[in-house]
């Protein structure tokens, strides 16, 4: 994408009067005891993304309920990482943009960008906010957390292999409402993004077993890439991340189907970048995706 002139991404916070490129929601907060490897002002991604960093900040948990930042979003995507001195602890952030959930960032040993969903031309407080609640284990950690923008590789590189999904799996019986059953593969379909963005399926309904959708991406953003799908000509308004590819390849699926006892039904499924602003950049970076319909036995 050709950046326009003057324009860009920018991170601005204002501490003192004088600008830092970030600004902490508790400004007596700002020194942290994080000893971890710092956030990397430049990298490159395995696709060939070129991300450059904005603005980075601190936040030591629990003595700092948030930290913030502030990005003004313009000609290209604006990613978030963080980083935390226990990744073994599996400590969890929580991403808030313009006070809306947007996303959750877990502590690993290699840091791994999201992305923020927010248009060009946009102002995005940011704020990470540690996680906790019935869900989340609330750990001591100290993060460092970052805001990068990124331009796609000049040419397109290769995807990887597509995601290989098993026969059958054991999973939720969502139809009794309890318990677990088998999972038989009923059909499944295999593409290259951005080359190939619909599947299409037409199988037969039978109402006493439960079908579940499982959609798998294979590529760096992979788990960005959003996947909704039709019944007969009908179109979700709101798609599902695709799971990224790796060991918990089966942990979720993307919905589950109904329709009339007995008759066929053909649904088509949708595979889009997570932003139409910047689909441009993201249809330079490859992804290969399966998508694979099971039926509980």
């Amino acid at each position: 994408m050709k950046r326009a002139a003057g324009v860009g991404l920018l991170a601005v916070a204002v501490a003192a009067g004088v600008v830092s490129g970030a600004t902490l929601a508790h400004e007596h907060a700002a020194v942290t005891s994080y000893s971890g490897p710092p956030l990397p002002a430049r990298f490159t991604a395995a696709d060939g993304a070129a991300y450059r960093q904005l603005a980075v900040t601190s936040l030591s948990n629990p003595a700092q309920k948030s930290a913030t930042l502030t990005v003004h979003v313009g000609s290209d995507p604006v990613d978030v990482m963080g980083a935390c001195d226990r990744p073994v602890a599996y400590a969890y952030m929580f991403v808030k943009v313009n006070g809306t959930f947007s996303g959750l960032i877990k502590c690993q040993q290699t840091p791994q960008p999201i992305a923020l969903p927010v248009r060009a031309g946009r102002t995005a407080v940011v704020t990470f906010v540690p996680a906790g609640g019935p869900y989340f284990r609330s750990v001591r950690a100290d993060w460092q957390l970052a805001a990068y923008t990124w331009t796609p590789p000049a040419t397109i590189r290769p995807a990887p292999a597509a995601p290989r999904l098993p026969r059958s799996y054991t999973g939720p019986n969502t139809t009794a409402g309890y318990g677990n059953s088998l999972m038989k593969l009923v059909a499944s379909r295999s593409g290259t993004w951005p080359t190939d963005h619909t599947a299409t399926f037409t199988l037969t309904y039978h109402g006493d077993h439960h079908l579940a959708i499982v959609a798998i991406c294979a590529g760096t953003i992979g788990g960005r890439l959003q996947v909704n799908h039709g019944i007969d000509g009908s179109r979700a308004d709101v798609g599902n991340p695709c799971t990224p590819a790796g060991p918990d390849d089966l942990g979720t699926d993307v919905g589950d189907l109904s329709g009339v006892d007995g008759q066929p039904m053909t649904l088509t499924f949708h595979i889009q970048a997570p932003s139409r602003d910047f689909a441009a950049a993201y249809a330079k970076r490859a992804v290969s995706w399966t998508i694979a319909i099971y039926e509980a036995q």
